[in-house]
């Protein structure tokens, strides 16, 4: 009964790494993924606030080159002090006139540019927002993917402990066993039963994310074929910093707030420029002039030296400092957004180093392992506790493997979030199987 109780154990390990070596194999649910995206992409509250952001923008560049409104004025001539009289007023020297401002060449074209600039930043902050809602809704299905196949494993080490505990019971009762490994096998058994209880709270926690991330309740059933895809072959680092420069949505935003920023400058220098006054009236009955009818023409301009210390150069000023502040900030993003590229490449090339050690070593050394202690256990050399540390130990693997595959493609996520295009993946070549370990 204990041989078979064993032989039992031995095939549930056989499963589990038959289940790792196959998993790679089934195809990834991209349609299903693709959806989410686009749901999220569009529905997105905070998505849909910055796309009005955008819209009420384009409204101000039609606005921004408009004239100033003209003025009109109706004036009542040659009232007399001593005997005042609204029938004189309103029927002797009546005159009405018209003014129109018009800006100095160039300041109705620079307000439609810095117009046209804030456009062309919030569209820019739009584009940033769209791919950090990407590389969140993506990161958070492979870490909810991570949890369904953790729970995966979870399980099946419940079920190898599960016959572990009943095969130390009987052994136990036949008078062979020792009372210390009940107790180990229910301690390990229990632990991963606490160890479910958290992965499923982190699978509630993603579900919930997800939910927030589309706008709507996202149900299990659409997201249990998601996996997260084998490591592939990254381009090298140099390659994709390349286009940082160009590409990266965080790297133009601060590009596109530059040219704002310099555009309201060129502005500040304009306003010293005066701007000028054209106007026309009809004079009616004009007493001065005989009584007749007059047409008469103005012309004028603003005298902006009057407030130049207080209104026109501090203004300058301001929009200076302004301008080097974004400049400084576009050389910061560009420092930023390399620091943190390379920091998810190296992590993604980590991971996927780390998936070929175990699924093409210690995951296969592991089960070995196990499988020799179970045997010397069964024949009276081996101890217990290297019967549950090396079964613990090819479970921990299986884990770990599991959690290199999820998080290489989270890396990846991040990396496109960080350069605002996909990366291009070549299929990994297999290594070399590497060798069994001596006995």
């Amino acid at each position: 009964m204990y041989a078979h109780r064993h032989l039992q154990l031995a095939r549930v390990i056989g499963s589990a790494i038959l289940c790792l070596l196959a998993a790679a194999g089934r195809p990834h649910a991209q349609t299903a993924q693709e959806s989410l995206v686009q749901q999220a992409l569009q529905n997105n509250p905070s998505l849909k606030a910055q796309r009005s952001r955008v819209q009420a923008a384009l409204q101000s560049v039609p606005q921004a080159g408009a004239l100033p409104d003209p003025a009109a004025d109706l004036e009542f001539m040659n009232i007399s002090l001593s005997h005042p009289s609204l029938k004189d007023a309103m029927t002797k020297s009546v005159s009405v006139g018209v003014v129109q401002t018009l800006p100095f060449p160039g300041k109705r074209a620079l307000s439609k540019q810095a117009a046209s600039d804030m456009v062309a930043a919030e569209q820019a902050r739009l584009a940033q927002m769209e791919q950090k809602i990407r590389s969140e809704l993506l990161s958070t299905l492979f870490e909810y993917a991570l949890g369904l196949k953790l729970l995966e494993i979870n399980q099946k080490t419940q079920d190898s402990l599960q016959i572990v505990v009943q095969s130390t019971l009987a052994t136990y009762s036949a008078g062979r066993g020792d009372q210390a490994d009940i107790l180990m096998a229910q301690t390990s058994l229990t632990k991963a039963q606490a160890e479910q209880l958290t992965l499923r709270s982190s699978q509630q926690i993603a579900l919930a994310r997800l939910s927030s991330l589309v706008a709507r309740p996202v149900d299990e059933k659409e997201i249990a074929c998601i996996e997260a895809p084998e490591p592939s072959r990254l381009p090298s680092l140099a390659e994709l910093q390349s286009s940082i420069e160009d590409t990266s949505p965080d790297v133009l935003v601060a590009k596109a707030e530059a040219g704002l920023a310099a555009t309201k400058t060129e502005a500040a220098r304009a306003a010293f420029k005066p701007d000028f006054l054209v106007g026309g009236r009809y004079r009616h009955d004009d007493m001065t002039m005989g009584g007749g009818d007059y047409l008469t023409a103005s012309v004028g301009m603003t005298l902006p030296f009057f407030h130049r210390k207080d209104r026109y150069k501090p203004a300058l000023e301001e929009a200076l400092y302004r301008q080097q502040g974004a400049s400084e900030e576009v050389q910061s993003s560009l420092t930023q957004v390399r620091y943190r590229l390379s920091e998810a490449y190296q992590r993604a090339t980590r991971d996927a180093s780390m998936y070929v050690i175990y699924t093409q070593g210690l995951l296969l050394q592991a089960a070995e392992a196990h499988s020799a202690e179970l045997t010397a256990y069964s024949m009276g050399r081996g101890t217990f506790t290297d019967v549950i540390s090396t079964l613990a130990n090819l479970y921990t693997y299986e884990a770990d493997a599991a959690s290199a595959r999820a998080e290489f493609q989270e890396m990846v996520v991040e990396m496109e979030g960080i350069l605002g295009h996909p990366i291009p993946l070549a299929p990994p070549t297999p290594p070399p199987m590497m060798g069994r370990p001596r006995r």
